[in-house]
Formats: C-alpha cells, sequence, structure tokens
C-alpha cells in the first residue's frame, strides 16, 4: 500500500501449521485450507489477505535403510555390555513416532545347543521409543567355542498402525576362547584407583574389564576421575535403556541415591554430571572426593635410562674431582699426630640444645643455635628401660618424625610384653622439633583420660628421646570412617537389625547413627577434660584422633610422625604449615588459639563424622577460604544430617567465639542426641569399663598444673591463649594457656 507521503508500507508476517495430534491413514490424503488474515495496521479492504493451504497427508511406510546389519563383539565381554543400537529408517523425522523391537531366531526348529548361543544377544527399547539397543544378555555362551558368528531377525512394529519390517543382525565374536578367571562381577564403580580399576572386571564391560578416566583436579568439573564400564557411553549424563536395567552398570548417569561430596547432579535430576577428585559409588551411595594419593607417570622407560646414565656420569666426575682436592689439601696441610695406644674413646653423654622462653612462643630451627645446652633431666617415674623395648613396623611417618608398633617386656610392672606405639624423632630432626618432643612429654605426663591417649613412659637416657604411648588398633577416625565405607550398608540405613550386626568380631560391623554419635561424645568428653585442665588442642580434627579396640576414641596429636600436609588442607607460612579448613575465624585473622576455637575445629569434626571422613570444603582451595569465611559462608548441610546435628555445627562456626557452645554443652546434648537414637549407647554400662582406663596416679581433680619449667600454676588462669605473630608449626600434642 502506498503511504500518503510517497514511498511503500508493507507488514509481513510468517504463519505455520502445525498438526496436533496423530492422524492413522493408509493412503494419500490432501486436504485444502482457507484462512483470512486482517491488518489492523491496514483498516479496509487493502488489510485483508486471504491464505490458502494445500495439505497433502502421507501414511508412514517403515522400513530399514539396510537388509544386513553387523556388529562386534568381544568374547571377553561382560553382561550388560552393549552391542549396538539399530533404528527405522527416518525414526527420528517423525514426532509421536513409536516402534518397538523384538529379536528372533532365524531357523526355529535350530537344535537346543545353538538355541543356547544365540541366549548370548538380546534388544531393550530405548526410553524415547525409537531405537532398539542390543546388549550380551548371556556372556557365558560367548565363552564357548560351539558359539560362532550369530545371525538373528530384528523385527520391528509401528505403535499406531502395527506396520511390520525387519532386517537381519549378524554378530562377529571377536577375541580368544579362553577360560576367564571366576571372580564376580561387581560394579567398576567401586575401584577408586587406575591400577585397581583396569584389573577388574565389572558389569557392562565391553572388553572383559573396566576402564578409566583421568579427570582434572580443578574444583567440581565434568571430567571427572571415575572408574566406567564402556567410556564411550558411561559417564554422559544420561542413563539409556540399557545401564537402567542394573543401577550397579553406570550409577555415575542412573544412580538416584546420595551423594557425599561437591557434585552436581544430572539434568533429569539423576546420576552425576559433575565432580570434585574422583567419583566412586558403594552400594546405594557414591562419593565424590579428591584422592590423597594419585599415580602419575613422570618418566617412561628411555627416560630412565637416560637419567640413570646421567646420574652415573656425574657421580665419576664427582670422585674423580673429590680425590684430587683432597689430595691437594692432603699436601698443604699439617700432619695430624698420630695416636698412641694410650688414647682411648668414651662415648659422650647425650646432650641436647634446649630451652623454653619465658613469653612461651615457640621459635624456628633456625634459632635453635642461641640456646643454651644442658642433658636432659631423667624421670624416675617415667623412665622405661630401652632394652626392654623391641620396635617393629613404622604406623606413621612424617617429615621430621615417626611412629613405630612396638612391644614392651614389664611394662609398668605388668609380667610379659605389651603392645605399644612408639613416637621418635627422624635423623634430619632440628632442635625446634626436639623441643616440640619434650614439651609433648611434660604435657602427656599430667595428662589422663579415657578418651585422651595415654602415655606410659619415655627412653631419655643414652639414646634418641622415645616415648612410649598406647596402641591403638585402627589408626586414625578418619582412615577409620573411609574404611567403613566398604563394610555392608551404610550408617544410612538406620533400621538395619541391630542384634545381626555383632559378628565375630564386634569392631567390624557397619556404623550406625548411633556408632556416629557415639564417636562424636567420646571425642567431646576428652576435649572437655582438656579444656578443664587449661589446654588449646590447636589441631583438632579427625586425623587426629585415634580408634583404639572397641571403638574407642582417643584424642591425640601425631604432628610428628604423620605426612598430613595436603596441598587441601595445609598452607603454606614462613615457619611451616597451618591446618586452615579446621582453623577458627579469630585463629587465621588473628592469630588466637583458645578453647573456644577447639570448638570450632571440633564442628569441623562433625562434619567429617557425618560424611564418614569427607573432605571438608570440597571444592575450595584453602586461600580462597579466608574471605569466604569472613562473608559468613559455612558448609552446608551434608545429605543424611539430622538439622539437630547441623545446628551444632553452625553453633559451633559462630563468628563471636563468646556465641560458641563450651565442650560441657556440647557432650550434654550429644548425650541426648544418642538417646533419641534407635541405636542408643549404654552409657552407663561403658562407665566402669572407661574407668579402668585410669591409672592408680593422681585423680583428674588433684592433678597439679604446671608450666613449660614445671612451675606449679593456679587453676584460675585465664581462657584465652594468644599466639606469636608468626605461625608455628603445629606439632606438639597440646597448648598450655
Amino acid at each position: 500500500r502506498k503511504s500518503p507521503y510517497g514511498g511503500v508500507r508493507e507488514s509481513v508476517r510468517d504463519y505455520q501449521l502445525v498438526l496436533k495430534k496423530n492422524l492413522c491413514v493408509t493412503e494419500n490424503r490432501s486436504v485444502y485450507l482457507d484462512y483470512q488474515v486482517n491488518d489492523a495496521t491496514y483498516p479496509g479492504l487493502d488489510g485483508t489477505v486471504l491464505l490458502r493451504f494445500n495439505v497433502t497427508i502421507l501414511p508412514v511406510i517403515i522400513h530399514f535403510a539396510n537388509i544386513t546389519h553387523k556388529f562386534t563383539v568381544s568374547r571377553r565381554a561382560s553382561v550388560y555390555a552393549k552391542v549396538g543400537s539399530i533404528c527405522v529408517e527416518n525414526c527420528l523425522q517423525f514426532d509421536g513416532f513409536s516402534v518397538t523391537y523384538q529379536l528372533e531366531v532365524p531357523d526355529r526348529n535350530t537344535s537346543a545347543d545353538p538355541l543356547s548361543c544365540y541366549s548370548a544377544i538380546s534388544i531393550t527399547q530405548a526410553p524415547d521409543g525409537k531405537w532398539g539397543m542390543l546388549y550380551v544378555n548371556n556372556s557365558e555362551a560367548l565363552h564357548s567355542p560351539s558359539c560362532q558368528d550369530l545371525l538373528y531377525i530384528v523385527v520391528a512394529q509401528e505403535g499406531l498402525t502395527q506396520q511390520e519390517a525387519s532386517t537381519q543382525i549378524q554378530i562377529t565374536l571377536d577375541g580368544s576362547m579362553e577360560e576367564l578367571q571366576s571372580q564376580s562381577l561387581l560394579s567398576c564403580a567401586e575401584n577408586r584407583q587406575q591400577k585397581e580399576c583396569e584389573s577388574a572386571r565389572g558389569l557392562g564391560a565391553t572388553m572383559g574389564t573396566c576402564q578409566w578416566r583421568q579427570g582434572i583436579d580443578r574444583g567440581i568439573s565434568e571430567n571427572y576421575s571415575t572408574c566406567s564400564p564402556d567410556l564411550k557411553t558411561c559417564p554422559d549424563s544420561f542413563c539409556d535403556a540399557v545401564e537402567s536395567k542394573d543401577s550397579s552398570i553406570c550409577p555415575q548417569d542412573c544412580t538416584t541415591g546420595d551423594v557425599i561430596g561437591g557434585f552436581e547432579r544430572g539434568t533429569s535430576g539423576i546420576g552425576i554430571k559433575a565432580c570434585h577428585g574422583t567419583c566412586y559409588c558403594l552400594s546405594r551411595n557414591c562419593f565424590c572426593e579428591k584422592e590423597d594419593f594419585e599415580e602419575v607417570v613422570i618418566c617412561d622407560e628411555m627416560c630412565k635410562t637416560i637419567f640413570a646414565s646421567s646420574l652415573l656420569l656425574c657421580f665419576v666426575v664427582f670422585i674423580i674431582l673429590s680425590s684430587y682436592l683432597i689430595r691437594l689439601y692432603n699436601k698443604s696441610s699439617p700432619k695430624p699426630p698420630i695416636a698412641s695406644a694410650e688414647m682411648t674413646f668414651r662415648r659422650p653423654a647425650q646432650v641436647y640444645p634446649i630451652s623454653f622462653p619465658g613469653n612461651n612462643v615457640r621459635r624456628g630451627s633456625q634459632e635453635s643455635i642461641e640456646t643454651d645446652t644442658f642433658k636432659i633431666p631423667e624421670d624416675p617415674k617415667w623412665e622405661f628401660p630401652r632394652k626392654n623395648l623391641v620396635l617393629g613396623k613404622t604406623l606413621g611417618e612424617g617429615e621430621f618424625g615417626k611412629v613405630v608398633k612396638a612391644t614392651a617386656f614389664r611394662l609398668k610392672g605388668k609380667a610379659g610384653y605389651t603392645t605399644v606405639a612408639v613416637k621418635m624423632l627422624k635423623e634430619n630432626a632440628s632442635h625446634s622439633e626436639l623441643r616440640d618432643l619434650l614439651s609433648e612429654f611434660t604435657l602427656l605426663k599430667q595428662v589422663n583420660h579415657p578418651h585422651v591417649i595415654k602415655m606410659y613412659g619415655a627412653c631419655s637416657q643414652d639414646g634418641p628421646l622415645y616415648l612410649i604411648v598406647e596402641y591403638a588398633k585402627y589408626g586414625s577416625l578418619r582412615n577409620f570412617l573411609r574404611e567403613s565405607r566398604k563394610v555392608g550398608p551404610s550408617y544410612m540405613g538406620r533400621d538395619a537389625n541391630r542384634n545381626s550386626s555383632y559378628l565375630e568380631n564386634p569392631d567390624d560391623r557397619a556404623l550406625t547413627m548411633g556408632d556416629l554419635i557415639s564417636f562424636a561424645w567420646q571425642i567431646s568428653r576428652g576435649m572437655q577434660y582438656l579444656a578443664e585442665m587449661k589446654l588449646v588442642h590447636r589441631d583438632l580434627a579427625a586425623r587426629n584422633v585415634l580408634v583404639a579396640e572397641g571403638r574407642k576414641m582417643k584424642i591425640s596429636d601425631f604432628g610428628l610422625s604423620r605426612d598430613v600436609y595436603e596441598e587441601d588442607s595445609y598452607v603454606k607460612r614462613s615457619k611451616g604449615r597451618i591446618p586452615v579448613k579446621w582453623m577458627a575465624i579469630e585463629s587465621l585473622f588473628d592469630h588466637i588459639y583458645t578453647t573456644q576455637s577447639d570448638v570450632w575445629s571440633f564442628g569441623v569434626l562433625l562434619w567429617e563424622i557425618v560424611t564418614l571422613g569427607g573432605n571438608p570444603y570440597p571444592g575450595i582451595a584453602p586461600e580462597r577460604l579466608f574471605n569466604l569465611l569472613k562473608t559468613g559462608y559455612r558448609m552446608e548441610r551434608p545429605e543424611n544430617c539430622s538439622e539437630e546435628m547441623y545446628n551444632l555445627m553452625l553453633r559451633c562456626w559462630k563468628q563471636e567465639s563468646d556465641k560458641r557452645p563450651t565442650f560441657s554443652d556440647i557432650s550434654k546434648e550429644l548425650e541426648r542426641m544418642m538417646v533419641k537414637s534407635r541405636d542408643y549407647l549404654d552409657l552407663a554400662a561403658s562407665t566402669p569399663a572407661d574407668a579402668l582406663l585410669y591409672d592408680d596416679a593422681l585423680s583428674e581433680e588433684d592433678t597439679p598444673l604446671v608450666d613449660c619449667n614445671n612451675t606449679p600454676l593456679p587453676r584460675t588462669l585465664p581462657s584465652t591463649w594468644i599466639e606469636n605473630k608468626l605461625y608455628g608449626r603445629i606439632s606438639h600434642a597440646f597448648t598450655r594457656f
């Protein structure tokens, strides 16, 4: 239409016809449709347009594009291994299109033995109703020498018109027919490390053994490390028809259970789309955690050969050069007098440079040269004959010290041998580490509680310093919780029969929620005792709690003997590393350590217990944690953690230290939780057994308080102890304030 001012105006509209329902037709149909469109911007006849549509409806004739479809299957393939998929031609071009597929044997008069061969392969329907998916139904048939290449017929039937089409499926069996080792097929996802993954057989494994995918360690990522039966389809964030037959085939795509750690659910609400670290699944639960140790191939065989040759050459050059310099030095220096037969050699008494600053500030090892030298005084009450101690295997090892298992003869006057643990320094330890060990020695003399590690004695004369402490059978609580994930159903199953849990060894039974609350209660009782003794732990975590026989918790600090300086747990400072993820906010920013800062750490320990040894703040680097905590960020409630338990954690993480509960309050609250729990721990029954752990020394109320110089202190000490400006390495047991 022309504009009054010249030019032309026009309006463009797009129209589409949409089919609202399926039409069942067996022949061509043509329909003419007229539509009148009125454009309000053009009044009058000029704004009216008549649209005429000529619609032809064609029936869908289903058929296969190929007469024969060929697939190859390994004879080592496991049950539920995917073979391939099949679809009629143009099946993806139609909406509302549904086809069912059936697998048939060409000759129904085939003898019984070949029929058993044909049971090797089966077909199932894809969720979208268009594809048929072939998979291994009977893996034993693949191993039989009588089963060669297999020929099937696939019959497809369209759901609306009942039309049928057929095609041939030729299955070629590949590989040797040797007998496989008989082992039960488990889920590949149960394997946590590459070596054990690639040597294990699993459900759905196309080549018989599982496959490992190495991910990237950059927080929560879709490319996470995991063990899979077939990396082409698992994980791919889609639970297909074969994987849905058994949740153990690919739980990474199909799990609906609980996931512990940093992760992101799949788009349909099932499976694990993204994960932090390594994803593995046990029973109905999956875990996303960063591995403590990862196998990394740094150098191949050629590299090792070149490196060894270079090292040997450097060594030869060094020997030649050293010999020349020594000879040159001997020629220019005067000869020492020759020793006479009257000269004797005496082993000097053991002397250590040691000092304790008056302000209780711990110095670094480079300052130890300024200290005075004196011999370690012998304490007859605690001194143990070195000849009665037989050292065994190493239990834990760190940068400057280690702990070994040992047997002690006639310990504390007890006849026979007693299994103990012995703490000692390594040869590369400095005077600073020796001061730490002596400080721990002094403090452990005063500590006597069933839930704090107990010291039996020490070897301080005529040799290196040994601290003899009680032996914890199950090691650290962190490792104990992680190992418990493999024992039957997890603690999430609260309705398990408690009487059936006690086997030949009661300590091997599966954990219940009552057990976890009991662990936390025992630790809180030990920390309540330390608080009453005016002691600050400063490194309370699951790795520093030991599990003795009978699942008794023992607060300890093996800082000199364990290798706990992981990158995701500690931050390097000029004087050592600090456990950022367990430290209170005032300790991080103001370097203040109090009993209430230990309460903060106890809240993180509760989180570790509930998650069965999970890593706190998954996916968050320690350097980022400073600002996150300052802005009020706290960890979310773990799955299957009660609101009551989570509220206790949040109260432990209050920014103001005076608003946090005391360990006495925490113990009482955990007691109430145990009463509510169906797996209630009989506290009254355990009290006499706990009392036996006390020796015949001073009682808790009569134990005197002393400082580092063994000077008695009043019990009305201030409840705040402030660390020096530089972070010290937290390596001794406790700190007196």
